[in-house]
């Protein structure tokens, strides 16, 4: 069912939740509750108050192309067929209003996300392994059992990247058509992305836009530690190579590293690379933890894994490359440390064994017997 943009706003959450008895008059009254706006790409409100349960409020937008309507669909499918392993790791489903197009999670009191987690330069390998986890769970998951679930879709970006059409030109900023320019003048880099491109096909079941913003941390019930991780975002998965979820963290870890980088001379961007803030040696053994313990769990299956890994890091370049754009969409002019990501992403596409063993810290893997 199509839906229109929602015309609740925030004022509009208390009521609304109310009506459909989803907190109580005690937490309006004297429950201390606190509805926040946390809206980023989406419109998402963070519902909490003493003793009831914690609730997020994502609303159908007119500026998204799929919608709460697409995201309430695949939850549904993937809590009935995903299995014990893939759903702890799932949002909990509370209700979805086609009429509002309102998707109504259960919410965990003092959550955050990955990116605000690892921003003291921390990186964790107990939840990194984790994510490595919810992948591998993820990607064991056949797109055809389920009749109708969505076809293939394209690696993020795709061919838009280095060939935007009309509407993407006019779409996008000053700022990021230089870069795409930039991007456009390395013949070999735009080579080997038509052939990644050409060579992808949709193999199992993908999140399609994984990113650290998307993972979810949160204490342990019984311990005070970072313990627990969820997946969040479901709007876009599909059909599609597993590989492109891994590059897509992989290049989480890149970016923060080439970020943290201060680049006084744009001429010479990795003259201060031994002051990085986020230096990859600090990331390497979480990066390392999050491919074994993908790797472990696909070691019985006849894949490829050093083919898949050599993917994923050309498939890291890629979201490297997308995340470059996205953010020059933002600024008003073209900034080194943005600019420093097509370098980077051209050697992870072009020399991707290399990359993976000293950049990433990995090297053929070897299955514990």
């Amino acid at each position: 069912m199509e839906v229109g943009p929602s015309v609740l706003e925030l004022a509009d959450i208390e009521p609304y939740l109310r009506d459909r008895g989803l907190i109580s008059a005690r937490a309006v009254v004297d429950g201390g509750l606190r509805i926040t706006d946390v809206s980023r790409l989406n419109r998402v409100f963070l519902v909490t108050a003493e003793n009831e349960r914690g609730l997020v409020v994502k609303l159908a937008d007119e500026s998204s192309s799929v919608g709460t309507a697409r995201e309430a669909a695949v939850l549904e499918w993937l809590w009935s067929c995903g299995g014990h392993e893939l759903t702890r790791f799932l949002p909990v489903v509370v209700e979805y209003d086609a009429q509002e197009g309102a998707l109504i999670l259960e919410g965990r009191f003092g959550a955050r996300d990955l990116t605000r987690h690892h921003a003291r330069g921390r990186f964790s390998c107990g939840l990194a392994r984790q994510a490595g986890r919810a992948l591998a769970a993820l990607h064991e998951v056949d797109p055809g059992t389920v009749a109708g679930f969505p076809s293939g879709i394209e690696p993020a970006a795709g061919p838009r990247l280095h060939k935007p059409d009309l509407d993407e030109v006019h779409a996008r900023s000053t700022a990021a058509l230089e870069l795409t320019e930039v991007i456009q003048r390395s013949a070999e880099l735009c080579t080997a992305l038509d052939e990644l491109f050409d060579s992808w096909s949709p193999q199992s079941t993908v999140h399609g836009d994984v990113r650290w913003d998307n993972f979810l941390t949160m204490r342990g019930p019984r311990s005070n530690r970072w313990t627990e991780l969820q997946l969040i975002d479901w709007e876009h998965a599909a059909a599609g190579e597993p590989a492109v979820d891994l590059g897509a963290f992989f290049a989480e870890y890149v970016r923060a590293w080439v970020q943290s980088i201060p680049i006084v001379d744009p001429r010479a961007p990795g003259r201060l690379l031994s002051q990085a803030r986020m230096p990859l040696s600090g990331m390497r053994p979480a990066i390392h933890a999050f491919w074994d313990a993908y790797a472990s769990r696909c070691a019985h299956a006849t894949a490829d894994l050093d083919f898949i890994r050599q993917r994923s890091v050309r498939f890291a370049a890629v979201r490297l490359l997308s995340a470059a754009i996205e953010e020059a969409q933002t600024l008003g002019e073209l900034e080194p440390g943005v600019l420093h990501l097509v370098p980077v992403s051209r050697n992870l596409l072009m020399h991707p064994d290399e990359a993976s063993a000293h950049l990433l810290g990995l090297g053929t893997y070897r299955h514990a017997a």
